[in-house]
C-alpha cells in the first residue's frame, strides 16, 4: 500500500476550479482545510502536517510563504494559482514553495505530486510522532510516552522542524514578556519529560544543546497523527 499523510489546505482568495481536499480524502490523504492562512498557523502549533496546500494568489506571497518555512520547515509546500506571472511563481520558489501546480491539475496528479514530496521528506526518517487524540508520543520501538498539553506542544515544536535546533524561547513564546521566562519553562518541560520518560523505561528522543536550545535526536521527521477531520 502506498503511503499517504496529513495535507493542510488553506484557500487564499475566490480561486474557480475543483478544490482537490475532497479527492485527497478518497485517496486516503488525511485533509484539513483552513480559510485564512492565520488559523493555518495556529494549527501548526500543535499539529505536524506532511504536506501545506495554499491554493490562490494572495498579496505578500513570498513573506507567506517564509512565514509558514519558519512554522513548519519540514512539510511540503505547494503553491496553486491561476493567472499568475513567471515572475510571482520564481519568488515563491526562492521564497520556499517546493511547487507550484497548475489551477486545472487533476485529483490523479495532485495526488502522484503530494506522494513524491512525501517520500522524499521522509527519506531515510524514522518512526517518532504524537499521536494526538491518545495524547502519547509513540516511539520507533513501540514506546508510549503520556503527555500533558505543554509537552505535546513542545514535541509538536520540534517535529515541525526536523534537524534543526530550536532556540528555548521559540517553543513558548507567548508565554511570558520577557525572554527568559520562557526559556527557563521549557527546561522545565524538558527536566520533567525526562524523569517521566525513565519512569516508563526509555530514553527521550531530545537532545539538549548548551546555551541555546534543544534538537529532536536523529530519528528523522515524525508526523502528528491528526484529529478526525469534519470539516
Amino acid at each position: 500500500m502506498q503511503e499517504r499523510g496529513s495535507v493542510f489546505v488553506v484557500q487564499l482568495d475566490e480561486m474557480t476550479g475543483t478544490n482537490p481536499a475532497a479527492a485527497l480524502r478518497r485517496m486516503r490523504w488525511q485533509v484539513r482545510v483552513f480559510d485564512s492562512p492565520m488559523a493555518l498557523r495556529e494549527q501548526l502549533s500543535t499539529q505536524v502536517a506532511d504536506a501545506l496546500v495554499l491554493r490562490g494568489a494572495s498579496a505578500g506571497m513570498p513573506e507567506l510563504v517564509a512565514s509558514l518555512r519558519r512554522a513548519a520547515p519540514g512539510a511540503a509546500l505547494v503553491w496553486q494559482a491561476c493567472g499568475v506571472t513567471a515572475v510571482e511563481r520564481a519568488a515563491a520558489l526562492d521564497a520556499g514553495v517546493d511547487a507550484c501546480a497548475p489551477g486545472g491539475m487533476e485529483s490523479l496528479e495532485w495526488d502522484a505530486l503530494l506522494r513524491s514530496l512525501y517520500r522524499r521528506a521522509r527519506r531515510g526518517a524514522g518512526l517518532w510522532r504524537v499521536d494526538t487524540p491518545e495524547r502519547v508520543l509513540a516511539g520507533p520501538a513501540g514506546e508510549r510516552l503520556p503527555l500533558t498539553a505543554r509537552e505535546r506542544a513542545f514535541f509538536v515544536r520540534l517535529l515541525n522542524a526536523p534537524g534543526q535546533c530550536l532556540h528555548r524561547e521559540r517553543f513558548f513564546p507567548g508565554d511570558a514578556r520577557n525572554p527568559l521566562d520562557g526559556a527557563r519553562r521549557v527546561d522545565v518541560v524538558v527536566s520533567r519529560l525526562r524523569s517521566k520518560a525513565r519512569r516508563f523505561n526509555m530514553e527521550l528522543p531530545v537532545l539538549a544543546v548548551r546555551g541555546w536550545g534543544y534538537i529532536l535526536m536523529p530519528h528523522g521527521v515524525a508526523t502528528v497523527q491528526p484529529w478526525p477531520d469534519k470539516s
